[in-house]
């Protein structure tokens, strides 16, 4: 094409690259299992590990059960251990696990699908978890019962429930968004005729819904602390201004520098520390808002639905966030104003100083030159008495060599062109000086 440059070598793919770019839209593909079915599914945060060491400890797990391992840069895998299906991924900072088993065999909730997987294996699952949840999927009870609704309320051992109709009205969703002894959140999802990919696409929704909140809400105790804290530096600020206004000495300023000083630091520190925790919050929220519109929740009756539930609690969360957020950023202005206003204080407190000690140097100035005037005209005065004693000695010496001369009148005569001479001396060098200057 005319005018076209080659591109840079940074922005030139290769073959790998393009590969990995291509499967990222099938990069997480969602389990799919056949109704009636459970789902267990857990997510850790991986703290102090990477994502490739929590990828080679999920693979030494294949490798154990005589399955394919996922590859060095897969974030997601799924295998089939037994009746389980098992899927690893591996997100921006935790790590979660699902198992899906066909069938109730036994009553729901009785037994988990994370009951089927080895001992070790679900202790080492089950020690450190910031999400659990349980799933139960179940056939729709009958006439008397269409929406599930008592069998729910029955399972979940609640009078109190949250939910509505999902997957185009093919499911209806209940939870009592209560923890169970174990720490897990039970769901239980009615089948009204969805099928095994509508199922596995809201299963999937439900699972990142509830991992994305809690990811979220894990900013709200620090944005609570954060909110204690800037709440005791405020009237911190308020009262180094209140002094600085009442007590304007230097020590006064000193001290209040100081203070600011320290404010501001702790100010910037709750900033930056807090920073990547309340955007990673917005992020979640973010996701978990639009994958609340993706189930399509229908309202059933008076019962308060799942979408409104899950809202009512995040919202007012990230608010709080983004409220700590505005404020520490707000703190931090007024910080920096109270900076600014100090230093003028201080710039002008200098400028005094420094006005005042121009006006001594200027008058030791005026005082050194009027000593250097007198000590001129003295030093005329001496240079002159000096020359014209060297010329009486002369004309003493010529009236000794017998020559007809009166010394005593010639040096009276001399004594004033000297005194005018070396006037006209010193006044010409020092002219010469002040042009040179």
């Amino acid at each position: 094409m005319t005018g076209s440059t080659e591109p840079p070598a940074s922005q030139v793919l290769s073959r790998e690259e393009r590969i990995r770019l291509s499967n990222e839209w099938h990069a997480r593909p969602g389990l799919r299992q056949s109704p009636p079915m459970r789902c267990s599914h857990l997510v850790s945060l991986r703290n102090e590990a990477t994502v490739d060491e929590a990828r080679q400890e999920f693979a030494e797990f294949c490798k154990k059960h005589g399955v394919g391992a996922p590859s060095d840069t897969s974030r997601q895998h799924s295998i089939s251990v037994g009746s389980c299906q098992l899927k690893w991924e591996g997100h921006t900072e935790a790590v979660s696990h699902t198992v899906m088993v066909p069938g109730n065999g036994q009553p729901p909730f009785s037994e988990t699908a994370l009951d089927l997987l080895d001992r070790e294996k679900r202790d080492a699952l089950t020690a450190d978890f910031l999400v659990g949840v349980h799933i139960e999927v179940l056939a729709a009870p009958g006439a008397d019962d269409p929406q599930g609704y008592q069998l729910a309320s029955a399972l979940l051992a609640s009078k109190t429930l949250h939910g509505g109709l999902m997957s185009s009205a093919h499911a209806a969703v209940w939870s009592a968004f209560q923890l169970d002894a174990d720490g897990f959140l039970r769901i239980v999802v009615v089948d009204l005729g969805i099928t095994e990919g509508r199922l596995s696409r809201l299963l999937q929704r439900l699972l990142e819904i509830e991992s994305y909140r809690m990811l979220a809400m894990i900013a709200l105790p620090r944005a609570r602390e954060a909110m204690a804290a800037l709440g005791r530096m405020e009237p911190e600020l308020n009262a180094v201004m209140i002094r600085l206004e009442q007590e304007r000495s230097e020590a006064a300023q000193e001290e209040a520098l100081r203070a600011i000083t320290g404010i501001a630091a702790s100010v910037e520190q709750i900033v930056s520390t807090h920073a990547y925790r309340f955007a990673a919050a917005r992020a979640y929220a973010s996701i978990v808002e639009r994958r609340l519109e993706e189930v399509g929740e229908e309202k059933i009756g008076g019962f308060q639905s799942y979408t409104n539930f899950l809202l009512r609690s995040l919202q007012p969360a990230m608010r709080t966030c983004d409220a700590t957020e505005r404020r520490a950023n707000e703190l931090a202005q007024r910080v920096a104003r109270a900076a600014n206003l100090l230093n003028t204080m201080v710039d002008m407190v200098q400028k005094k100083q420094n006005q005042a000690l121009l006006q001594s140097m200027n008058e030791r100035a005026h005082m050194a030159l009027r000593l250097q005037q007198a000590v001129e005209g003295f030093s005329i005065f001496a240079i002159s008495y000096y020359a014209v004693g060297l010329l009486g000695y002369g004309f003493k010496g010529m009236k000794s060599a017998g020559l007809p001369v009166d010394a005593a009148l010639l040096t009276g005569v001399a004594a004033p062109l000297v005194f005018a001479l070396v006037w006209f001396l010193v006044r010409s060098v020092r002219r010469r000086l002040s042009d040179r200057d």
